[in-house]
């Protein structure tokens, strides 16, 4: 048990630096080197067996054509050994050579040229026959002295077999003085009555060049012998024995085809006629060789990339987490010092991200805790300021106010007992507009109440200027009881009357719209006047906005200044006019203020 703690605790000591070398060796790049030699030795023996097993198919493709070569003209011999017409002529005895070309010309001339013709591979038919009366040719011959001294002749007469192949050297039937390799098929008459009694040997020549263009397309996988049964050379890939000037053929050395290449050896047939004959494939090495060389560059390449890619995205990784940590470090060291500063990065959104979120969440709240409760001592005093300020703004006077409120009510009593209506309804709006200034208890009121308010100012207007003045309130009833600082919005229609509609000659209308826009609350108080120029506009909004004291435009600023100290820099404040059309003075209150 205490093993563990020891060993968590030497891990602890570790720099992170050297855990992510450690992991990366251990945990990626060992496991890389040992899967990619373990691909290579499996790759390996998958590309030697893959190029052993095409040796194989390409033996067996160059046998089976070989094979069909020649069982092609053994086919044909046979053919020919059962035409009972030929073998009769044969067999007949010519008085003179005018007999023998008569026939010749009637049945035997294109008897045996027409297999030739059917099979390409056939290079000539020849019937050779021990009958001194016919006329030797180009198909047909008398087995004389010259024809028994040929080597294939003497091999066929040794041999106990009807039917025999045999390669020799011979004289082209072209160029008797040139000498040319042959593969016969020879089938002979002995021990077949049926065939006559006279001589007869079929000789059947089958193209080299055949051979050696099946020996050439299999070249890319295997080197091709052909050997008979006295262990010669008829055609190979390296030599075209048939077709080439030579007196005498090549003998097989097995030494010459090289100890370390694999040699692929497949006897042609079963039958007795292809008794010794074999063909022998040699391989290739380097075909090998250069097979796994490619695999082996191939993996070395998919290694490399594999430890590059690797290699950076570790250090992406590492440097990402060093970066921030050595941030993170640095920024809780001045901790010591009182310096209390958020870490300006981009946190990401993993472990280590959480933990500088956290740490920028901390510092900001000790920031709020030391600065911002000075901050909202000071903004207190200051909206107690201007609080009073406003109340000063609207009841100031060169009369004493309760003095004013006395005397309204003493001209009240004297207006109902002599039946002034019109007086009494403007006394009675002008006495409760100066006992709500005087009863200043709350900053904020409901919508409903300023509206309450800022109406019976309305009416006071309204009994000033008769029917020139008319006034529309549109509000969202729904909004009524959201609270909204006091005198915000009759200061804005005082602004109205005095400035707009007193110096117009027609009509006068003020619109007051308070609904929900898009930001907030919107609180708009529209007149028709005589509107004000862009000039004159823009230096009232900043005298409005202006942190100096200023002379003019005392409530809207005061408006302007209590909205700004409730609501921050999020209110929204304007004023739009034109010339001749009206002024438009609104803001808006953003909804989570309210």
């Amino acid at each position: 048990m205490k093993l563990r703690p020891r060993i968590l605790i030497r891990v602890n000591d570790i720099p992170l630096n050297i855990k992510f070398l450690i992991i990366y060796v251990l945990c990626i790049l060992t496991p890389i080197i040992i899967i990619n030699a373990a691909f290579l030795d499996k790759f390996y023996t998958v590309v030697t067996q893959r190029e052993e097993n095409n040796y194989q198919i390409s033996m067996q493709r160059a046998k089976n054509d070989i094979n069909a070569l020649i069982e092609g003209g053994i086919a044909v011999s046979h053919s020919i050994s059962t035409d009972a017409i030929i073998y009769d002529l044969m067999d007949a005895r010519y008085e003179d050579a005018g007999e023998y070309y008569d026939i010749y010309s009637s049945t035997l001339r294109n008897r045996l040229s027409i297999y030739t013709v059917a099979y390409n591979y056939i290079t000539n038919i020849g019937l050779y026959v021990d009958n001194p009366s016919i006329r030797a040719g180009n198909t047909y011959y008398y087995i004389d002295r010259s024809v028994r001294n040929t080597i294939w002749y003497k091999d066929l007469s040794e041999s106990n077999e009807q039917v025999l192949i045999r390669t020799y050297m011979g004289s082209s039937n072209s160029v008797p003085i040139r000498r040319i390799q042959y593969l016969s098929i020879l089938r002979s008459s002995k021990n077949n009555p049926s065939l006559g009694s006279r001589e007869k040997i079929l000789k059947v020549d089958i193209s080299l060049e055949k051979v050696f263009t099946i020996f050439n397309r299999e070249r890319d996988y295997l080197s091709l012998y052909l050997i008979d049964p006295q262990n010669t050379i008829v055609c190979s890939t390296t030599g075209r024995y048939g077709l080439n000037n030579i007196d005498k053929l090549e003998k097989l050395n097995s030494e010459s085809l090289g100890k370390e290449n694999m040699i692929l050896e497949a006897y042609l047939g079963n039958s007795s006629y292809f008794k010794g004959w074999k063909l022998i494939g040699v391989t290739d090495r380097e075909r090998i060789s250069d097979s796994v060389g490619d695999t082996l560059r191939f993996v070395l390449i998919f290694a490399f990339i594999s430890v590059l890619i690797s290699s950076l995205l570790m250090y992406i990784i590492v440097r990402s987490y060093n970066y921030r940590l050595r941030k993170l470090s640095k920024h809780m060291l001045k901790f010591k010092d009182g310096k209390f500063e958020l870490i300006n990065i981009n946190e990401g959104e993993d472990e280590i991200g959480g933990v500088i979120r956290n740490f920028n969440l901390m510092a900001a709240r000790i920031n709020t805790l030391i600065n911002d409760v000075y901050k909202l001592e000071l903004q207190k005093k200051s909206l107690e300021l201007e609080r009073v300020r406003a109340e000063i703004n609207f009841l100031q006077s060169q009369m004493n106010p309760h003095f004013l409120f006395n005397t309204l009510n003493a001209i009240l009593v004297v207006s109902v007992k002599n039946n002034y209506t019109e007086i009494v309804d403007v006394i009675k709006y002008l006495s409760k507009t100066l006992r709500r200034l005087l009863s200043w208890k709350d900053d904020l009121v409901t919508i409903e109440e300023e509206l309450s308010f800022t109406e019976m100012y309305l009416k006071i207007e309204k009994f000033r200027f008769c029917d020139k003045f008319h006034y529309n309130i549109n509000v969202n009833e729904t909004l009524l009881d959201y609270q909204i600082p006091k005198m915000s919005l009759q200061p804005l229609v005082e602004n109205a009357c005095k400035h707009g509609i007193q110096t117009i000659k027609e009509v006068g209308v003020i619109n007051i719209n308070i609904d929900m826009c898009e930001s907030g609350l919107r609180v708009s108080v529209k007149d028709n006047g005589s509107g004000i120029d862009q000039y004159t506009l823009s230096g009232i909004i900043d005298n409005v906005k202006s942190e100096v004291e200023q002379s003019t435009s005392i409530g809207i600023r005061n408006v302007y200044r209590r909205l700004r100290l409730y609501y921050g820099e999020n209110i929204s404040f304007n004023i739009e006019s034109c010339i001749n059309t009206g002024t438009t003075i609104y803001f808006t209150i953003p909804f989570e203020k309210l």
